[in-house]
């Protein structure tokens, strides 16, 4: 059967099951991402306190420094992560009572965490490169660190393909969620 060949409410029906289990599972994912925003933001709090940074300063482990920028930056992140997973939430609120302004904010979310996902892929390069320069030069000079610095090379690998396959997953999952939400007989149960 054919969606032309649906009766006007059988299809606002889907189109309204589609709305509903959307707006679910975008509940279940920001509160899930509030409670993690703050175990986070308290984890951070105790890293501090415990000054993760000094010690290994203090055992002249190297800190590459995209780990530095992200330890001198982390509550701010906190922070932003915990706002973004509350605008989820109400958005969320809003997709279950019908609100437009939920409908295009969460078409906002699903295109801006599609975008995120590849815009993070770089970072995988950087963290195998904060990897390797932990190591000293000396050691990686020896059999066992070039069959290190291979195995290193042979995760980034994997890494990359795995999340570049996962952001184009995603990207692909969010742009015909985005799509379906755009259609007339979803946007008519929108006010």
């Amino acid at each position: 059967m054919s969606p032309a060949s649906l009766s006007p409410d059988r299809q606002a029906g889907r189109a309204g099951s589609l709305v509903d289990v959307t707006a679910r599972l975008a509940l279940v994912v920001a509160v899930i991402s509030v409670v993690y925003s703050a175990i986070q933001l308290g984890v951070i709090g105790l890293l501090r306190r415990a000054g993760a940074a000094q010690w290994l300063a203090a055992h002249n482990l190297p800190l590459p420094a995209g780990l530095d920028w992200l330890l001198r930056h982390a509550g701010t992140l906190g922070v932003l992560m915990l706002l973004a997973s509350l605008a989820l939430l109400a958005v969320g609120w809003g997709l279950l009572a019908r609100r437009e302004w939920a409908r295009t904010g969460f078409i906002g979310f699903l295109l801006l965490t599609a975008v995120a996902n590849f815009a993070c892929l770089p970072l995988i390069q950087a963290l195998f490169n904060g990897l390797a320069g932990m190591f000293p030069a000396g050691m990686l000079q020896t059999p066992q660190g070039q069959e290190l610095l291979l195995q290193l090379q042979v995760s980034r690998w994997i890494c990359l393909i795995t999340g570049a396959a996962t952001a184009l997953a995603f990207a692909l999952l969010h742009g015909w969620l985005a799509l379906k939400l755009g259609k007339p007989d979803v946007r008519v149960q929108f006010h």
